[in-house]
């Protein structure tokens, strides 16, 4: 016991030493904090600002309400030069530091102002003005560039090394409440510090108000992790495979998914509606983005889900971008729950590999949040149904019912779905009164939602022979596009994973819903290759992909030196994809 003890100690110290260096190796590396919304970090820093604006073509807008407020935390001591740049303004705005007004600014040139040392660094820097008001009702004051601000590079501040050591010992101390050995404890808490410096990094970032944000987020997802690892700890001996699985989707899902340095296209839209669903319209449409467009039902129970927490006066725009988070992440623990029995460590892979799709991050950055959202909810469904059907027919049809109402997509996908599914267990299914029930009642009500909206499905029926593509692409062009997506947005090394791990139908119910699943992918990509719906089926079956991929690389893993080297090589590749595509959406996309 002794030993053991020994051995923990020396984890968390060798967690806390190394996120100590990470907060050191941040501090004297890190450019200067600098709130500009050319690279999308003015949410970090920012509070005062109306939505963000991406036009057509042009720069990316963000406008002042009459006082905006940029907030800097734990900056080393010494004189600072502050740079503010805006324009737009058509009144004076006043710069000032602390309480003390350091000047205005008239043109829209960038300005700098000089602060000698205090007792403390500079924490915010306002701007203020009288502003105007725009033809949309809104109170504008001025559109900021930028707000930067230079001092003398030092070592960290206490608070700031508090900032790593915090997550650092809390996924350290999960790790080992969930089971991990010593070694793994001390590698998940440097690999998550890691991670918390490189996403602090940019910009300075690690100077802002998000900093203490984010090792709260940090330490939240190291507790809900060991929590989970802690309950299949005793369950299934499968804490640790239990606890890396959900940790990661946090990771993926939260920390980067839902990143306020992220800019996403569509979150302003998904904040209209929830602001629409709460005044209560719960009959939503949207355009689509074809040649010629045309007006379709859309969903709501993304919306509807919300607006309680939308009341509580939670800013609309985190919400929609949350709930779409926690929507994932709560999906990879229903993949995990439905697969450890057959296997944690296959479990575990699955869950990580559903994370490393480009994918994944790709529709958060995107902005399909509603379509996140019920694909979150569509594989708790499956896993609710392939595995066991645990609980009553109420919580399987509300699953089903709600993911099928988030979104058009969504409904088409498990209205093709559910049939591939009762089909695979015909035998047993009439006599399973608890999943037919739920398939019954949770298909039912979203296709009593869906079909009040009869009449305008109706007039575009006859555009079903256009083809396939969202611009009217013909056949030919329209497979090629298909076999892009799917290299694309699942990746190379995961297609050639799947396809060495792809259920087989003699095995047991697991591999028939599993292959299931594979056959409503195939009709959704004929669908999409004739038609206008593209229901993007890709991102459907990635759920599907990862299990598979995860199955293909434990069958190389048998093969001998030779296959694990492959697997190796395979899972190292997707792993490099996967952070190109988050580098990509958090650093580059709509700027």
């Amino acid at each position: 016991m002794k030993g053991i003890d020994t051995a923990r100690l020396a984890a968390l110290g060798a967690a806390a030493v190394l996120g100590a260096a990470a907060a050191v190796a941040v501090a004297l590396t890190a450019p200067p904090p600098s709130a500009d919304v050319s690279r999308g970090t003015e949410d970090a820093f920012v509070s005062g600002l109306h939505a963000r604006e991406i036009p057509p073509r042009g720069k990316p807008l963000r406008w002042t309400r009459g006082r905006a407020v940029v907030a800097f935390r734990n900056l080393p001591p010494g004189p600072a030069t502050i740079e503010v740049q805006v324009r737009g303004q058509r009144s004076p705005v006043v710069v000032s530091a602390d309480g003390v007004v350091l000047g205005t600014l008239e043109g829209g040139r960038p300005e700098s102002f000089d602060v000698p040392e205090g007792p403390h660094p500079v924490r915010e820097v306002e701007l203020g003005s009288d502003g105007f008001q725009a033809g949309d009702g809104r109170h504008l004051g001025a559109q900021l560039e930028r707000v930067s601000i230079r001092v003398p590079r030092g070592g960290p501040t206490p608070g700031l090394i508090v900032l790593f050591l915090g997550p650092a010992l809390a996924v350290a101390g999960m790790a080992l409440l969930a089971g991990c050995r010593a070694w793994v404890a001390a590698i998940a808490g440097v690999a998550v510090t890691t991670v918390q410096g490189v996403v602090l990094w940019p910009s300075g970032v690690v100077y802002s108000p998000y900093a203490a944000r984010l090792a709260v987020v940090l330490c939240v997802a190291a507790l809900v992790s060991g929590a989970w690892g802690a309950f299949w700890r005793k369950r299934a001996a499968a804490g640790p495979w239990a606890f890396v699985g959900l940790l990661a989707a946090a990771i993926v899902q939260v920390v980067v998914g839902a990143s306020p340095l992220m800019v996403v296209s569509d979150a302003v839209f998904h904040a209209n509606n929830l602001a629409r669903v709460a005044a209560g319209d719960l009959f939503l449409t949207s355009m689509t983005q074809h040649a010629t467009p045309f007006r379709f039902p859309y969903g709501v129970s993304f919306y509807v889900m919300l607006v309680p927490l939308l009341r509580s006066g939670i800013d609309p725009i985190v919400l929609v971008r949350w709930g779409a988070a926690l929507a994932g992440v709560a999906g990879a623990a229903g993949l995990f729950a439905l697969l450890a029995p057959r296997g944690p460590a296959w479990a575990a892979l699955a869950v990580v590999l559903l994370q490393l799709l480009p994918t994944t991050i790709d529709v958060l950055s995107f902005g399909n949040l509603s379509n996140a959202f019920a694909q979150g909810l569509t594989v708790l469904f499956f896993a609710w149904w392939a595995g066991g059907a645990r609980g009553s027919w109420v919580l399987g049809a509300l699953l089903l019912a709600l993911a099928a109402t988030a979104h058009l997509s969504a409904f088409i996908v498990l209205a093709v779905l559910c049939p591939w599914l009762a089909w695979a267990q015909w035998p047993e299914l009439r006599r399973d009164r608890t999943r037919a029930t739920a398939l019954v009642v949770g298909l039912g009500l979203a296709g009593a939602y869906f079909a009040s909206f009869a009449p305008m499905v109706s007039a575009q029926l006859g555009r079903l022979g256009e083809g396939g593509g969202p611009m009217g692409a013909g056949f030919v062009a329209s497979i090629v596009r298909q076999a892009m997506s799917v290299a694309g947005q699942w990746g190379l090394p995961i297609v050639v994973l799947a396809l060495l791990g792809l259920p087989r139908p003699s095995r047991d119910r697991l591999d028939r819903d599993l292959l299931a699943w594979w056959g409503a992918g195939g009709v959704l990509l004929l669908l999409a290759l004739a038609t206008p719906l593209d229901v993007r089926w890709v991102y459907a079956l990635g759920g599907a992909a990862a299990t598979a991929a995860a199955a293909g690389t434990a069958w190389l893993w048998r093969r001998g030196r030779g296959g694990c080297t492959v697997a190796l090589a395979l899972l190292a590749a997707q792993a490099a994809l996967a952070a190109r595509a988050a580098a990509v959406a958090v650093w580059e996309r709509y700027r």
